[in-house]
């Protein structure tokens, strides 16, 4: 199956939130209290309860104020730093070139969200454990056809959901068009970056102005993390299945035991 990419296009987003709304409405995510911190970006920060939001950068330029909305969330990294870091094997790459945390291995030690270059794993509760959550791009729709939610609930069309290729092949022609209408910083975020992201940004600017690093990068300190945690991976890979196995032994004997108490009635 092709690899599919969502293309944001800063230069039609108005900050309208829609597609934060419609993230929050798909996935079922509860309302989170938040307050005014001084600027119309809310809320502030990514959560285990809010997996996108809409990022105000605001800068004064010539006496007035500019604003560079960006859409951010998971990148879906084709190389992402957060799995190789992950001690229980939790994340994996899908077939449709999405980053997927399994939640029933994930033991919740916030390593992913130290490794990322864009800083966007949360960890939170799930049940009585703690899990890291982020943007599962739609996985569940978009594995059945359909585009993803913010992709559908965007009013202007800066959001759009596709095969990467295709997205690709647009970014570069938007880019190509601001250029030639004198937008000479124009350029396209996320082609090259970490490999290639899942999400492919169309700027007007540089990278910085939007809040992306310019140049993303897994640090020195997550490479040697990886190293140090192999011996670990191997043994929490294999205590989860030991748990498993004792789990399935634990409600055999169970089902055993509560069979013999009703042959014995």
């Amino acid at each position: 199956m092709a690899k599919k990419a969502r293309l944001i296009d800063t230069t039609l987003c108005i900050g309208c939130k829609s597609c934060q709304v419609a993230c929050k409405n798909w996935n079922q995510l509860p309302a989170t209290q938040t307050e005014f911190t001084g600027s119309y970006e809310n809320p502030p920060d990514l959560h285990p309860e809010i997996w996108s939001r809409v990022r105000f950068n605001e800068y004064a330029e010539n006496d007035s104020v500019k604003w560079y909305f960006s859409f951010i969330s998971c990148m879906h990294c084709a190389k992402p730093g957060c799995m190789p870091v992950c001690p229980a094997n939790a994340i994996s790459i899908t077939e449709l070139g999405t980053v997927r945390v399994d939640q029933e291995r994930c033991i919740g030690c916030a390593l992913c969200k130290s490794a990322c270059p864009f800083n966007i794993p949360r960890v939170g509760e799930l049940g009585d454990k703690s899990v890291a959550w982020k943007c599962t791009f739609c996985y569940d729709r978009i594995s059945n056809g359909h585009i993803t939610a913010c992709a559908k609930a965007c009013p202007t069309g800066a959001l759009s959901f596709g095969d990467q290729n295709d997205k690709l092949a647009e970014a570069e022609a938007r880019v190509a068009l601001l250029q030639e209408k004198g937008h000479a910083k124009a350029q396209i975020y996320g082609k090259d970056e970490m490999g290639g992201l899942g999400v492919i940004y169309v700027l007007a600017d540089s990278p910085d102005k939007y809040g992306l690093p310019v140049d993303p990068q897994v640090s020195l300190g997550s490479y040697l993390w990886n190293v140090a945690l192999r011996p670990v991976k191997f043994l929490a890979t294999m205590g989860i299945t030991i748990g498993v196995i004792n789990n399935l032994i634990s409600k055999r004997e169970l089902k055993n035991t509560k069979n013999r108490a009703r042959h014995d009635d």
